[in-house]
């Protein structure tokens, strides 16, 4: 019975000292997974992407305007159907809009590499501020008729998309001729005539060289199509109804050359930019026959045959110079600042 108790009393030492062992083994608490790394190397708002060294920052805005005896977005009632107040008109116009922007860093060896790309989703009034057929026709669409705004529907615009490296640009982003407002004293459309404007982007290639203590200098070569061309007028054809006139450009022998001088500094911002623009005339023989209603033809400047032959206008060159300053909080209030530019063609 003694031999017998002493078994079972050493079997339960045993156990217990297992048992000690054991719980001495066990891992501690594991420490929780970091799903989303804070970048702080970029600025808020910048986090890794799981797996990388990139960095991505993902923003935006929501903006929804309304505008009485205007068009979308403010636009003055200044001509068409909404100048001439005719029975035509929208007494107002509405515009929502959702802007996306996605803003990815990359450290590599020879510096960071930077893509940035903006969607807008957007929503207007159809037809803008009219209802006229010759503006907006849904069974025959004619020029300006933004017939995707209907129920269910709105469409995407691309508004920036560019790679930055080694001081280079490369895609759509804003002229280097444009000031950091970009005509817009607000940065928002206030309808105000006059000053550079590239706000929603342009195709370019830049460099931009930093001098130290906030100076520095950009050149770049933009695409001329979108921003920069008005009308080359062949005046030997008629005016239309509305006093307008056919559009003579040629192609496009060379992009535009555009550069800025530029000091960014705590009290504000001084900036010089200068730009060179070629205007090339097509063909002297163009088309002075409009289509009839409901038919196709040849625009009204188009060339027709014997243009190759006719010879055309002279190219020329042009060239614009802008000056452009920002003052800082200036004493009226915190965050108040001026923005002046003035610009010689």
């Amino acid at each position: 019975m003694m031999a017998a108790r002493k078994f079972i009393l050493g079997s339960a030492a045993g156990l217990l000292a297992i048992g000690g062992a054991q719980a001495a083994d066990l891992p501690v608490k594991a420490k929780a997974v970091e799903y989303v790394r804070i970048c702080s190397l970029y600025g808020a708002g910048f986090f890794f992407i799981p797996g990388t060294d990139t960095c991505i920052k993902l923003g935006g805005y929501l903006r929804v305007d309304t505008t009485f005896n205007g068009g979308p977005h403010g636009q003055p009632a200044w001509s068409g159907d909404l100048g001439q107040q005719n029975r035509y008109r929208d007494y107002y116009a509405a515009r929502s809009r959702m802007a996306l922007t996605v803003d990815t860093r990359t450290a590599t060896e020879y510096g960071v590499v930077r893509t940035f790309g903006q969607g807008d989703f957007q929503f207007n009034t159809l037809g803008g501020s009219t209802a006229n057929p010759n503006s907006i026709n849904t069974t025959a669409p004619v020029g300006g008729a933004k017939l995707l705004d209907n129920a269910g529907g709105g469409y995407v615009a691309v508004e920036y998309l560019f790679i930055q490296f080694a001081g280079f640009t490369f895609g759509k982003s804003s002229s280097a001729y444009s000031t950091p407002w970009n005509g817009f004293p607000g940065n928002i459309n206030s309808s105000l005539l006059g000053g550079n404007n590239t706000d929603t982007g342009v195709n370019n290639i830049q460099y931009t060289a930093q001098f130290g203590n906030g100076v520095s200098g950009t050149i770049g070569l933009d695409d001329p199509t979108v921003w920069n061309r008005t009308v080359v007028a062949n005046l030997s054809l008629p005016l239309s109804a509305t006093g307008g006139v056919a559009n003579a450009y040629a192609g496009v022998h060379s992009p535009d050359v555009v550069g800025n001088i530029r000091i960014d500094q705590a009290w504000g911002l001084f900036q010089i930019s200068a730009a060179a623009h070629e205007v090339n005339g097509s063909y002297n023989l163009l088309n002075t026959t409009t289509a009839p209603a409901g038919a196709t033809g040849l625009a009204g400047a188009a060339p027709i045959a014997g243009s190759e032959t006719s010879g055309h206008p002279d190219t020329k060159w042009g060239g614009s110079v802008m000056a452009a300053l920002n003052i800082k909080n200036i004493p009226t209030g915190a965050g108040d600042n001026i923005k002046i530019d003035a610009t010689y063609a």
